[in-house]
C-alpha cells in the first residue's frame, strides 16, 4: 500500500504542476499584446526516483521562468532613443528649410536676387523713375523677407521651447511610474523568485516609452528594482527614490549678447546643468535644434547668427555705396536701409527701408575717378557675387554665404530624415529579436496547452488507476460477512 500511496502523491504533484503550467500558458495568451510583457515559462522539476529509499519520482512545479532578456531590451531602447532623436528634429528642420528656397525664386533668396537685378536694370537707365521705384520696391521686399524669416525662426524657437517643456514633463511622469513599479516590487516580492509578470510588464513598457524621450541607462538591483540614469550619469530613479528634472530658458552670465534668445538648459533635481549629458531621444533632438541649429541662424548669447550677419552686410554695403555716390542732381546719396544697431542679434528682425529714402535720393553715380553716371548702381548690381573682400562675409560673397546657410539647413534636414529611416529599420530588427526571445506566440502556446492537457489527463488517469487498485486491495482485505 505504501508504494501505491507514494505513487498517488506523485500523481497529485504532477496534477498541481500541470495546473500551474496551464495557468501560466493562459496568462501568456491573455497578455500577448500587453506592452512590456515577457513570456513566462513553467518550470517542471523532476523528482528523484529511488524506490529502495522510498523516493517514487514524479514531477513538481518549480519557480516560474521569465524570458525577459535585458540584452534584447537594451537594444530596443537604444534604437527607440535614436528614432526619437531624429523624429524630433525632422519637423522643425523641415520648417526652417522652407525659409530658404534654393531655386532662388521665393523667400529671402528670391528677394535678394530681385534686388540685385533691380540694381542692374537701374544701372542701365539711372535716370528712369520706373527703375528707381523698382529698386525701392525690391529693397522693401528684402527687408520684409529678413523680418519674416527672423519672425518665423522666433516662432520656431517658441514651439521648440514648448516641446522641450512637454518632453521634460513626460520624462518626469514616466519616472513616477517606474518609481511606483519599484515600490510595488519592494512591497510585494514574488515568492517564487523574480518579479511579478504584471509589474514587470508595466516597468518595461515605461522604460521603452522613456527611451523614446531621452537616452537612459538601466540596471537592476538584486531586489528586482530598476535604477535609471539619464544620459548614463544623472540618477532619475533609484529604487523608491525619484529625481525630477526641469527645463530652464535664461541667459547665463557672460553672454556677449545679453538681449539674445537664451539657450535651453536641462537641470537636475539639485539645479545642476546636465544639458550636455542628453544627446539622444526626443529631448536630445530638440536640444540640438534649440541650442545649435537655431542659434546658428538667429544668434544667441554667444553668436550673432548667419541671418543677422547677412542682413547687416547687405544693409551696410548698400548704404555705403549709395552714400558715397551722387544723385542726378548732384546731391549726396542717402542710405537705403535702416536697422536697430543696439544689438547684433536684432538686425534681421528690425531691417527696414530708411525712413528718409526717396526716389530722388537714390545715387547712381560714382565720384570716381573717373566719375561715372551709373558707377554706384553698377557696383550694387555686382554686390551679390562680388569678390571684393569688403563685400564678403568670411571669404564668401553675399549669395554664396546665403547659399551655404541654406545648404547646411537642407543637409541637416536630410540627415534627420535619413537617420529616422535607418533608426526605424534597426528598431524593427531589434523588436523582432526581442519578440523572438520573449514574445508570446499564440501558435506555440496552443501546442503547449495541448501537451500540458495530455499530461494532466495522464496524471488524472493514474490517480483513477491507483484509486481502483486501492479499493480492490481494501475489498480483498475486508472479511466477508
Amino acid at each position: 500500500m505504501g508504494s501505491l500511496f507514494g505513487t498517488l502523491n506523485s500523481s497529485l504533484d504532477a496534477i498541481r504542476a500541470f495546473q500551474t503550467a496551464l495557468s501560466i500558458s493562459q496568462n501568456n495568451v491573455s497578455n500577448a499584446s500587453t506592452p512590456g510583457y515577457a513570456r513566462q515559462e513553467a518550470n517542471l522539476e523532476a523528482l528523484p526516483f529511488l524506490p529502495s529509499a522510498g523516493l517514487t519520482g514524479g514531477v513538481q512545479e518549480g519557480p516560474t521562468i521569465s524570458t525577459q532578456n535585458e540584452y534584447a531590451d537594451q537594444a530596443v531602447r537604444t534604437q527607440l532613443s535614436q528614432q526619437g532623436n531624429y523624429s524630433a528634429q525632422s519637423a522643425p528642420l523641415q520648417s526652417i528649410q522652407g525659409l530658404f528656397d534654393v531655386s532662388g525664386q521665393t523667400g529671402l533668396v528670391g528677394a535678394l536676387n530681385t534686388l540685385f537685378q533691380s540694381f542692374s536694370a537701374w544701372a542701365e537707365s539711372p535716370g528712369s523713375t520706373a527703375q528707381q521705384q523698382a529698386v525701392l520696391t525690391a529693397a522693401q521686399s528684402v527687408a520684409q523677407s529678413f523680418q519674416s524669416t527672423a519672425n518665423t525662426l522666433s516662432q520656431t524657437t517658441v514651439q521648440v521651447n514648448q516641446q522641450i517643456d512637454s518632453t521634460v514633463q513626460q520624462i518626469n511622469q514616466l519616472a513616477t511610474q517606474i518609481q511606483a513599479d519599484n515600490v510595488a516590487i519592494l512591497k510585494n516580492p514574488n515568492p517564487s523568485g523574480g518579479v511579478d509578470p504584471g509589474v514587470d510588464a508595466n516597468l518595461h513598457a515605461s522604460l521603452e516609452s522613456l527611451s523614446k524621450l531621452a537616452d537612459v541607462t538601466v540596471t537592476y538591483a538584486s531586489d528586482g528594482t530598476a535604477t535609471v540614469l539619464l544620459g548614463g550619469q544623472t540618477p532619475l530613479v533609484i529604487g523608491a527614490q525619484q529625481n525630477d528634472i526641469q527645463a530652464s530658458f535664461s541667459n547665463t552670465a557672460g553672454s556677449v549678447n545679453p538681449g539674445a534668445v537664451p539657450n535651453a538648459q536641462i537641470l537636475d533635481a539639485s539645479g545642476q546643468d546636465i544639458t550636455g549629458q542628453i544627446s539622444q531621444g526626443a529631448l536630445g533632438g530638440l536640444l540640438n535644434i534649440r541650442n545649435s541649429v537655431l542659434p546658428g541662424l538667429q544668434g544667441n548669447g554667444q553668436e550673432t547668427g548667419s541671418l543677422n550677419q547677412l542682413a547687416q552686410q547687405v544693409a551696410d554695403r548698400v548704404n555705403q555705396v549709395l552714400t558715397s555716390g551722387t544723385t542726378p542732381s548732384g546731391q549726396a546719396g542717402s542710405p537705403l536701409f535702416a536697422y536697430n544697431n543696439a544689438s547684433p542679434v536684432d538686425v534681421a528682425s528690425t531691417l527696414s527701408l530708411d525712413p528718409n529714402i526717396t526716389i530722388g535720393a537714390l545715387a547712381p553715380a560714382a565720384a570716381g575717378p573717373p566719375p561715372t553716371a551709373n558707377g554706384a548702381a553698377l557696383e550694387l548690381s555686382n554686390l551679390g557675387q562680388s569678390t571684393n573682400p569688403a563685400d564678403q562675409i568670411g571669404g564668401q560673397s553675399i549669395l554664396q554665404f546665403l547659399s551655404a546657410a541654406a545648404t547646411q539647413v537642407g543637409q541637416q534636414a536630410s540627415n534627420a530624415q535619413t537617420g529616422q529611416n535607418a533608426a526605424t529599420q534597426l528598431l524593427t530588427q531589434a523588436q523582432a529579436f526581442q519578440n523572438q526571445i520573449s514574445g508570446v506566440s499564440l501558435d506555440a502556446e496552443a501546442v503547449n496547452v495541448l501537451q500540458l492537457q495530455e499530461g494532466y489527463q495522464a496524471a488524472g488517469r493514474m490517480v483513477s488507476v491507483i484509486d481502483g487498485l486501492a479499493q480492490t486491495l481494501i475489498n480483498m482485505a475486508t472479511p466477508s460477512a
